[in-house]
């Protein structure tokens, strides 16, 4: 096996005045249908521009995108790929978070057109895959204003007016969630009116022509505030969260300014930069692939360029348009700028129409970084291995922590006898110097009790253990920010699990082959599809259940640790059973059996809550 190497990545960062900016594409002849929105596709090869003809236009510029990183010359016209046509006036769009052209599976948006449902369209044919709907109280069917996909695209939002509704990708029809808004039409409490955009982060962010924002997360409402009366002009129309994931910025129609907020501290803005919207349109604005350069339309077809690390500066403006620029979008990996011009003119005297796409090259030079939505998805699985590596009570494996970029993987030789370092962990003895003072039954003092005996020694889990541990297999999953994927080695068995070629020399310190990261770019791959992967390598034969619990381990442990055990091990089984492995069926039987005992813990120890006596002095 050979070791896989990556090579170095390079981001365009752009350098403001070094150059003017170059035309590289054009649409074909200037158009007397408006544009109204433009946006990339996350894999930065194709364009979508919804025009007020009804349609979505969809241009490929995978040559266009190629010529440039090969240096070639740059003069092209756009040609469309594909034009999508509607039945009414499309109100939002949102490209697949995922979307990559050498996949056709992932080549789709989520529109919102009037009086329809919510629907998922295939790009490459124009076809609908599926529809999502949602309705009233009165079964009356709501208009989607605003849609969005969800970071992990397992979930797609849709903004209505007083509503806000939440469908699963994979399940066309209802909602799974729909929430109000506000608890009632005359109530003051909750985001009033209509939602007019969305904007998917760490949490959803929301905004109305009222000028309300808010941020909403599963199982915590809405939070939310008002756009200060000095920038709030005829309510929100364009919602960015920047990229460092905690600041959120907010266009207003009638404004003469956008706005940033830090969702840390929402009692005043974080940043304001101008930009000139005296117009009731919608204008759109967007971050270029570094995250520090902030574009936006304005009136006299200008783009501003913002540094939003010093808002105070002036912008640099690109003379882009004869007319109003509607829509920005820069390219997610290259200094490469598509804009969007339009507005409605009347009377004898109104010019004539020139409104086209154009696709600009910004003067820039290299930055060293890896793609940032590369980085997020290695940053997200990361963290869900964490959440692995603090679980206990597996029957085939165990995770253990071992840095901020590193798990260790312990796959048992002998589930039926894992070794004694991973059956008892470091528990409070709070409730056992208490147990004299409860006035509980005997059966609940024994179930709080619990096992007692000596601590076993913590697993240790530097490389010349690994390497000497005769009770495990052992394999060290690592995602390093410098080769932008997650890596899977081996650290023990060798020779039993690597096969290699004739002639071919044991290179201990190669990455294991695994499907599932080599699946990783274009794939939505979590930690638990890699650890089916690691135990079923592992293990011979395979075992029915990977996720297997040790219901003995529960017992071993205290009642108040038990209970926080049971509950984060409910939901990491809820989290892999929603992903239909093999084993779905008995997983959904232990989830089931380990919710009994976690409530019977419940119970149990808030009996003991109740019952105790309080020390006097």
């Amino acid at each position: 096996m050979e070791a896989s190497t990556a090579e170095p990545a390079y981001l365009y960062q752009y350098t403001p005045g070094s150059q003017p900016a170059e035309c590289a594409a054009q649409s074909a002849d200037p158009d007397a249908t408006i544009f109204r929105s433009v946006e990339w596709s996350p894999d930065g090869t194709m364009l979508a521009a919804s025009t007020d003809s009804n349609a979505l236009r969809l241009y490929d510029l995978n040559d266009l995108v190629t010529r440039y990183s090969e240096n070639a010359a740059l003069n092209a016209t756009l040609a469309e790929h594909a034009q999508i046509a509607h039945g009414g006036p499309l109100l939002s769009y949102a490209w697949y978070p995922y979307m990559s052209r050498h996949d056709a599976a992932t080549c789709c948006v989520a529109e919102s057109v009037r009086d329809h449902p919510v629907q998922l369209r295939d790009t490459g044919s124009g076809g609908v895959r599926a529809s999502y709907a949602a309705c009233n109280d009165k079964d009356v069917l709501l208009s989607a204003s605003a849609v969005a996909f969800s970071r992990d695209a397992r979930s797609i939002y849709a903004g209505y007016a007083g509503h806000i509704a939440r469908f699963d990708v994979q399940r066309p029809g209802l909602p799974v969630d729909l929430e109000l808004t506000s608890p009632s039409r005359r109530s003051r409490d909750g985001m009033k009116g209509i939602v007019s955009c969305l904007a998917a982060g760490a949490m959803l962010a929301c905004g109305t022509f009222g000028g309300q924002l808010a941020l909403h997360s599963a199982g915590s409402g809405l939070r939310v505030w008002r756009v200060p009366d000095a920038y709030r002009g005829g309510g929100v129309t364009e919602l960015r969260w920047a990229p460092n994931g905690v600041h959120v910025w907010a266009g207003s129609r009638h404004s003469r300014s956008i706005v940033a907020w830090d969702v840390r501290d929402l009692r005043g803005p974080w940043a304001v930069v101008e930009r000139d919207c005296l117009t009731p349109q919608r204008m759109q604005f967007g971050f270029d692939a570094t995250g520090r350069h902030l574009a936006a339309g304005e009136m006299d077809g200008r783009v501003a360029i913002h540094d939003i690390d010093a808002p105070e500066r002036d912008p640099v403006r690109l003379q882009a348009h004869a007319d109003l620029v509607a829509a920005v979008s820069p390219h997610p990996y290259y200094p490469l700028l598509a804009t969007a011009s339009g507005q409605r003119r009347f009377g004898p005297a109104a010019p004539a129409p020139a409104n086209c796409v154009r696709v600009w090259s910004l003067p820039a030079g290299y930055h060293d970084s890896a793609a940032p939505g590369e980085m997020t998805r290695l940053n997200q699985f990361m963290a869900d291995c964490m959440s692995v590596g603090a679980l206990r009570g597996f029957k085939h494996f165990s995770a253990y922590i071992r840095s901020r970029e590193e798990i260790v993987l312990r796959v048992f030789k002998d589930p039926d006898n894992p070794p004694r370092s991973d059956l008892v962990p470091i528990c409070s003895s709070t409730v056992h110097e208490h147990l004299h003072r409860v006035h509980a039954g005997d059966e609940t003092k024994q179930l709080i009790a619990g096992a007692r005996g000596r601590l076993a020694q913590p697993f240790d889990v530097s490389d010349a253990s690994l390497a000497a541990d005769a009770q495990g297999v052992n394999f060290l999953i690592a995602g390093y920010q410098r080769y932008r994927c997650p890596y899977v080695w081996l650290r023990t068995d060798h020779e039993r699990l690597v096969q290699l070629d004739a002639g071919e020399l044991l290179d201990r310190d190669a990455p294991v082959e695994l499907n599932t990261i080599n699946c990783w770019r274009n794939y939505d791959i979590r930690p638990w599809d890699v650890i089916v992967e690691i135990v079923c390598y592992a293990l011979d034969p395979w075992p029915e259940n990977p996720f297997a619990i040790d219901y003995a381990y529960f017992d071993k442990i205290p009642i108040e640790e038990r209970v926080v055990a049971t509950g984060a091990m409910l939901e990491f089984l809820r989290r892999a059973y929603l992903r239909r492995y093999f084993c779905s069926e008995i997983l959904l039987e232990d989830i089931k059996r380990l919710q009994r005992q976690h409530f019977h813990c419940l119970n149990a120890l808030r009996e003991y809550q109740q019952s105790a006596v309080v020390p006097r002095d």
